[in-house]
């Protein structure tokens, strides 16, 4: 045990830190402000409810209808339009709590008896005044309990939200410009960040190869959200950790939760291979491009452990479930133990890190791919063979590219 420890980095504890944090649950309430170029009575009006009106935002449509009169309660239906031509709708009620015309509009959630708030939005708030030059608005929303990155997400959200008023006031058509921006800018800070601190363990360069690479990896699964119909998700770099890819929207399928899963390290094999033409060129060998190689390889080497949260592990957690029900999760405790033994005596404790979060996070019951419709024989086989081409086709690369260092610490 003393020789696994002595393997332990600086990195070691910011790593077990982070992960804490992120499995943190907390409920949250962002706050936005800003200035509108249009009078008090128009946004008010935008920001009302009424009865049969149904306001459109990109690809996703919000009708509002008044289902009890007495309590002012409006059942919202949210219906966005994928790429595919597919909708899909959800529904929530909201009580209109404190309304004060041209000035203050409070709306409560409805219809959670019983049910658990978490990663509900609870209610609504919206303040307004005149200022020289317009109307400012206030927007709060107070969330239920939600984990970290979902903290992170519904303040970006919040923002993107209320341009998209001040475009539809001041102009008479929602900007979504500023939810690209403020995602392409939570993005950038986090990738800098991360590269900061992979820079201060791995050095400068092999820190921007690794961001690099993990934003590659990443745009994988954005581009899968994005095949399905999906709007484009948003990326997120975690220091010391990695990034994580979110969908805009809950998949429907099991298939579609693997394919995005399977399509971080399938899209990111393009770097991969893109690093070995120089030498089939018969360029002479070069120090970054055998970095860049190896970084590349060894990062989806390791997202494809099947263990949660690693994509391998999404992978595998669908497959399982698809063929043993309620019983996968001891197939998943058994791998994870697998993983942490695997970790133990090659003393890596990143790998016994990983395993046991696997095996945590399945001590319990819970309810796995709720909802999704299961895989197919054929979808199954078609997992499996994805998975086992592409582990055996890193593997492969990762010999090459150890030989070509190799081969570049002999030239010199």
């Amino acid at each position: 045990m003393y020789s696994i420890l002595s393997t332990i980095g600086p990195e070691i504890p910011f790593t077990l830190l982070l992960l804490a944090l992120l499995g943190l649950r907390h409920g949250v309430t962002p706050r936005a402000s800003l200035l509108i170029r249009a009078p008090l009575a128009k946004v008010f009006d935008i920001i009302d409810l009424t009865d049969g009106r149904t306001d459109h935002w990109g690809s996703t449509s919000v009708r509002a209808d008044l289902v009890d009169a007495a309590s002012q309660t409006f059942r919202k239906t949210y219906t966005t339009t994928l790429s595919t031509g597919v909708q899909k709708s959800s529904q929530a009620l909201f009580r209109i709590a404190e309304r004060v015309l041209n000035r203050r509009l409070v709306l409560v959630r409805e219809g959670l008896d019983g049910r658990p708030t978490a990663n509900e939005l609870l209610e609504q708030r919206y303040e307004l005044s005149e200022e020289e030059g317009g109307t400012r608005l206030s927007m709060t929303y107070v969330w239920g309990s939600r984990p970290l990155l979902a903290q992170v997400m519904a303040r970006a959200d919040l923002w993107g939200g209320i341009y998209r008023l001040k475009g539809l006031a001041e102009t008479g058509k929602g900007n979504e410009t500023p939810y690209a921006l403020i995602s392409a800018g939570v993005a950038l800070v986090t990738g800098l960040l991360s590269m900061v601190a992979f820079g201060l363990v791995l050095g400068w360069t092999a820190a921007l190869i690794l961001v690099i690479g993990l934003f590659v990896h990443e745009f994988g699964h954005l581009l899968a959200y994005r095949l399905m119909g999906q709007p484009w998700g948003r990326m997120v770099f975690l220091p010391f950790l990695g990034a994580i890819a979110l969908p805009r929207l809950a998949f429907d399928t099991q298939g579609q939760a693997v394919f995005a899963a399977l399509m971080g390290p399938g899209f990111s094999s393009l770097l991969a291979l893109a690093c070995m033409v120089p030498a089939a060129l018969g360029d002479e060998p070069n120090r970054y491009v055998a970095l860049a190689g190896l970084i590349a390889v060894g990062l989806n080497i390791f997202n494809l452990l099947p263990v949660e949260p690693l994509d391998g592990g999404v992978a595998l957690r669908s497959v399982l479930t698809r063929l043993m029900g309620g019983w996968a999760r001891f197939g998943l405790i058994g791998v994870g133990l697998i993983i942490v033994a695997i970790g133990l005596l090659l003393q890596q404790f990143v790998l016994v890190i990983f395993g046991g979060i696997a095996v945590l996070a399945n001590v319990r019951q819970r309810r796995i791919d709720a909802g999704l419709q299961p895989l197919s024989r054929l979808q199954i086989v078609i997992s499996i063979f994805a998975y086992v081409a592409m582990t055996g086709a890193y593997m492969t690369m990762l010999t090459y590219f150890m030989n070509y260092a190799t081969l570049l610490q002999t030239s010199a």
